[in-house]
């Protein structure tokens, strides 16, 4: 695997991981909320909420992909 490969992988997992990150930080105040016997404030925040979550999931997923395009011209 060529260097510019590797540093391309993670940067994109590194993003990806970010995503998923920021995700959980956004929902632990509806899991605390959950924790304590209380309702979410809306589905849709939730929803809202999970698009980083299934972003960072699809770019992990695809890292690999979108490393090798990127990194196609280089070698």
């Amino acid at each position: 695997m060529s260097p510019y490969k590797k540093a391309a992988l993670a940067a994109i997992r590194l993003v990806a991981v970010g995503c998923i990150v920021l995700s959980i930080c956004l929902y632990l105040p509806d899991i605390f909320q959950l924790l304590s016997h209380q309702r979410p404030r809306s589905v849709v925040m939730l929803v809202i909420k999970a698009i980083p979550l299934v972003a960072g999931v699809w770019l992990f997923w695809k890292s690999d992909a979108m490393a090798e395009q990127l990194t196609r011209d280089l070698d």
